[in-house]
């Protein structure tokens, strides 16, 4: 499922008006061709650092043209890792267009770092229609390992625009993103085949907020911890429009989003992400909201399409054809508290001896309304299985499923074996 992109209120929300006062004098050109700085890094580092002195500004970048950096300019942020480009300690926006990239070599013997850390007392950065790529942090266990492309200090804010993210790594947190309490927000953005060590492959979230409108969120990889495309340890987070897909945690759970905080998901597709663990589209240990979107085709050992240990909601949604491949719960695995209002759970499957093909119940209280659960596939209770605590069925169709329809017998009131 596709939504059709459009402007989310939350952004006007979530970022106050800042003024931008512009580096060098406006053109009369209206695509402020003249303008534009000069194709080179060195270009570059001297423009954020004119637009710091001035207090903040717009730089115009040039069209067609790669920003190649081969060289740390500073150790000197908050999160004590290599940075590439100048500290963002004031508003400062970079305006790119067709063409525009900047990234790190690829050459061989190029150092390790990132691209951006947004720091000081005022640090907001925007990014406006350009890909930034290849950032690649420095080992460590703290926060120098974190934001293979930006690094978003606590109260600083960042604001993706027409912007790719693509190729970054992490060796701990944030393959293209780590925020440690700001705020983060993309607009018509894309984070692809990014990857981090541990958490949150595309974004990794420690506090603060992360609004994603309208943009992709696609084929990032968390190889030794959770949340493949997103993953929050705390804050809100907001996806609405917007597609998680592709994304996968290779040694953890939530292959497509990881949430231990708060999070608010809307008119959303995830699919096709994989978890080895619980959670394959969406691992919920918090408070989830889920309206309106599409929970397809992921894979998990528990919770093909969502594994929740916290509070979760989902109302008017789709969960199908999804897989728990060793586990149980192959559309939806509960062992918290879990609503679910006006929405199909149709399709879903487990893998051998698994439980629950559509609806495992392990613990605490699933409730289903005016909802259906149908044609999904396990080794008993093909459409629901109550293992401990309670699954209450008010005005929801449990039917067609393989070999049966609830179990154990008798367990689920109003459910027919």
């Amino acid at each position: 499922m596709r939504f059709v992109a459009s402007a989310g209120g939350a952004v006007a929300l979530a970022l106050a008006v800042v003024p931008m006062t512009p580096v060098q004098a406006a053109s009369h050109n209206p695509d402020h061709g003249n303008d534009r700085i000069a194709c080179s890094a060195d270009a570059l580092r001297s423009a954020i650092t004119g637009a710091r002195s001035a207090g903040g500004g717009t730089v115009e970048l040039a069209h067609d043209c790669r920003y190649v950096l081969d060289s740390v300019d500073n150790s000197a942020g908050p999160s004590g890792g290599a940075n590439g480009l100048p500290l963002i300690t004031v508003p400062v926006t970079l305006h790119g267009g067709k063409g525009t990239s900047i990234e790190r070599s690829s050459a061989p013997g190029t150092p390790r770092f990132r691209i951006f850390e947004v720091a000081g007392d005022a640090g907001f950065l925007t990014l406006d229609d350009l890909t930034v790529r290849n950032g690649y942090t420095v080992d460590g266990g703290g926060n120098e390992a974190d934001g293979g492309a930006v690094f978003v200090a606590e109260g600083r804010s960042l604001l993706l625009k027409s912007v790719t993210l693509t190729r970054n790594q992490a060796v701990r947190n944030g393959g293209a993103v780590a925020n440690t309490g700001g705020r983060v927000i993309l607009r018509d953005s894309r984070v692809d085949k990014n990857s981090a060590g541990t958490g949150g492959g595309g974004i990794h979230t420690s506090g603060g907020v992360v609004s994603v409108h309208s943009s992709t969120v696609n084929g990032n990889r968390a190889t030794g911890g959770n949340g493949g495309g997103v993953a929050s340890v705390g804050g809100y987070v907001t996806i609405t429009h917007s597609n998680v897909d592709k994304n996968e945690a290779v040694d953890g759970n939530g292959g497509g989003i990881d949430n231990g905080g708060t999070a608010d998901i809307q008119s959303t597709s995830v699919t096709g992400n994989r978890a080895s663990g619980n959670g394959g589209g969406i691992h919920n240990t918090g408070t989830l909201v889920v309206g309106r979107s599409s929970i397809n085709k992921n894979t998990a050992a528990t919770g093909g399409g969502i594994h929740n240990a916290g509070s979760a909601w989902i109302g008017r949604s789709v969960i199908k054809d999804n897989t728990a491949s060793t586990g149980g719960g192959g559309g939806l695995s509960n062992e918290g508290e879990a609503t679910v209002e006006s929405s199909d759970i149709d399709g879903n499957e487990t893998g051998a001896g698994g439980l629950g093909g559509g609806v495992l119940n392990s613990a605490g209280n699933t409730v289903l309304t005016d909802s259906t659960v149908t044609k999904n596939q396990a080794s008993d209770g093909g459409g629901v299985y109550e293992d401990s605590g309670a699954v209450t069925l008010n005005r929801t169709r449990v039917k067609d499923n393989v070999p049966n329809n609830c179990s154990p017998t008798n367990a689920v009131a109003g459910c027919a074996g």
